[in-house]
């Protein structure tokens, strides 16, 4: 049995967040009908028990998608089962068929791991996988290079990698291909977004868990440099290359609908973690 792998944990992301602090009442609200409306669509395609799965870091693709290509979109006030006795406003429009399949493939993912790492979630992959496996035949492609760069990640960590640009580079490819939805005039500048925001999450992910992944004895690619001097910093300037790289692809998109969230999450949500755990292993060094 493997030891708990980087990718597991990097299958449902979790730092592609809006930093509501520093974003305008309405923008929060519009950004949470966005949230809503992709938790529906996940309801309505694949069942109730699939809306646990919902995720703001496939929000953010869908808030991406629907400023780039500007689509017809849908928006209701009704009440839900997270909501029961407040009505809230949900958008929903053609993207969010493709972030609920993003999110199925990601979730299968996520739980195959789970079944040969740990032996748990067995239930749940067998729910998944009829679902997958549809996904799979209407985009055999795209699920593959998924499929071969998560193999490649789990490969390198067994291995004990600690090349960070191919670690990150791996990562970054599964990124890179879910945020492109069709081969058109913007799938460079889409895959660039999605390539380096990947990239960043798998650092930032490595960064948060290294103190717990050095106290357990598992993979990280940040034990050897950990106890360095100027070890934060090393991290964010590495971090910073990629976010900036990101929101360089964002901008040379002609986005203007919803680019204030997209700003918001790129200039500074995703930044929230690392500021976060920066501060608090500050405070205890100075201890």
């Amino acid at each position: 049995m493997r030891d708990d792998l980087r990718c597991e944990v990097l299958i449902m992301f979790g730092y592609v967040i809006v930093n509501p602090k520093s974003l305008e009442e309405e923008q929060f609200k519009l950004y949470h009908s966005y949230y809503c409306g992709l938790c529906h669509s996940l309801k309505d395609l694949y069942g109730l028990s699939a809306t646990k799965l919902l995720s703001n870091d496939m929000t953010f693709l869908k808030v991406v998608l629907t400023g780039l290509y500007e689509p017809d979109v849908q928006v209701s006030k009704e009440n839900c089962v997270v909501h029961p006795l407040v009505k809230h406003h949900s958008r929903v429009d053609v993207y969010d068929d493709y972030a609920a399949k993003m999110t199925i493939i990601l979730a299968y993912y996520k739980a195959l791991d789970d079944v040969n790492d740990e032996g748990k979630h067995q239930k749940r992959l067998e729910k998944l996988k009829p679902l997958f496996q549809e996904i799979q035949k209407e985009m055999p492609k795209k699920v593959a290079i998924i499929d071969e760069n998560l193999k490649k990640i789990n490969t390198y960590e067994d291995k004990n990698c600690v090349d960070l640009d191919l670690m990150s580079k791996t990562f970054g490819k599964v990124l890179g291909e879910i945020f492109v939805y069709q081969d058109d005039v913007w799938a460079d500048e889409l895959y660039t977004l999605g390539d380096n925001l990947g990239r960043f999450i798998y650092l930032m992910d490595a960064y948060d868990d290294v103190e717990d992944d050095i106290k357990k004895g598992t993979y990280n690619p940040f034990k050897k440099k950990y106890k360095d001097e100027g070890f934060d910093d090393y991290v964010e300037k590495i971090l910073t290359l990629f976010a900036s790289e990101a929101a360089n692809a964002f901008e040379r998109m002609p986005i203007l609908t919803n680019s204030e969230i997209i700003r918001n999450i790129l200039y500074s949500g995703i930044w929230s973690r690392f500021e976060a755990v920066k501060s608090k292993r500050t405070k205890e060094n100075e201890k």
